[in-house]
């Protein structure tokens, strides 16, 4: 390991114990989980099913995107669950990688080809992140800015084709043998019809039953308004992209939950109080999802095993 990746992987730790610390001093770690006995047993089964069912569509997607068969179905949720949970552990979006190797190992798809497909994934993430969370922050206050921001969303889609053709045609002029490949690679990419219509439904899908476990949680534990609980938690989800962060993006996941919630010039412990329950909702359902990705594919494996035998 380099210097520079031991001293950010320390830093990392540090950060960690920091946020571990400065959450016992200003709220208590007892009273913080003791907290989650508010919830009745239906409605958390709902916000973790909500949850699954995130990780259920991002396998979809995976599916639909490089038109895999359904009878596979099982190894992509694992593959799905996995990366998910590698994401949410190591630092600096490092879990990413875990992707076109998973997929390579289970469906013979090449790096290049899985890379590309999974930064398509990333762009129309955002893309849906923001564009929900900004209907939502924004429809209380002004429905016409929140149809503004949905038909401007809906118009870079509908564009999404010739941005593609753009970059290909910038990339093609460069005559460089790997810009050349990298130009047909993202030529080959679905963004276009009815195959890129259901990968962009999918991610929304994805996101929206993301966020409604998310601001059910928010909601459930504290006094935030919607507006007020989709800003924190957007901004909090997108500090995974930050280049350092704690352990489990301990730390930074908190901290840009709080300052969204300061545009609202909410109480700081009263946003870091929910900030830490809602990492722990996520960390925890990670595990949940990892451990039911990995079952599922176990048994499926093993009823493809005594087929095999039987035939």
């Amino acid at each position: 390991m380099r210097r520079a990746q031991l001293l950010k992987l320390l830093l990392s730790v540090v950060i960690l114990f920091i946020t571990l610390a400065v959450v016992e001093y200003q709220i208590g770690w007892y009273s913080l989980l003791t907290s989650w006995q508010g919830f009745s047993g239906a409605t958390l089964a709902m916000l973790m099913l909500l949850s699954l069912s995130s990780n259920a569509l991002r396998a979809l997607r995976i599916k639909i995107s490089f038109e895999l068969p359904a009878v596979r179905y099982p190894q992509m949720f694992y593959l799905s669950t996995n990366h998910n949970l590698l994401n949410n552990l190591l630092p600096m979006r490092t879990g990413e990688v875990a992707f076109p190797v998973l997929i390579k190992r289970y469906f013979g798809i090449g790096v290049v080809n899985s890379t590309s497909h999974l930064l398509l994934y990333r762009l129309l993430d955002l893309v849906a992140l923001l564009s929900v969370a900004g209907v939502l922050a924004l429809w209380q206050f002004s429905p016409w800015a929140a149809l503004g921001v949905a038909l401007m969303t809906l118009l870079g889609l509908l564009l999404f084709n010739q941005g593609k053709r753009l970059m290909v045609w910038l990339l093609g002029r460069w005559r460089n043998a790997k810009l050349t490949q990298l130009a047909q690679v993202l030529n080959d990419l679905p963004t276009r019809g009815g195959h890129f219509g259901a990968i962009v439904i999918t991610t929304y899908a994805v996101w929206l039953t993301k966020l409604l476990a998310f601001l059910g949680v928010v909601l459930q534990l504290s006094e935030l308004t919607l507006a007020q609980a989709v800003t924190s938690v957007a901004i909090a989800d997108l500090s995974s992209i930050l280049p350092i962060h704690g352990v489990a993006g301990s730390g930074t996941f908190e901290a840009a939950f709080v300052l969204a919630g300061q545009f609202y010039a909410i109480d700081t412990t009263a946003l870091l109080t929910v900030a830490v329950q809602l990492h722990l909702f996520l960390l925890l359902m990670s595990f949940v999802a990892f451990a039911l990705g990995w079952l599922v594919a176990k048994i499926f494996h093993r009823e493809e095993l005594l087929q095999v035998e039987t035939d």
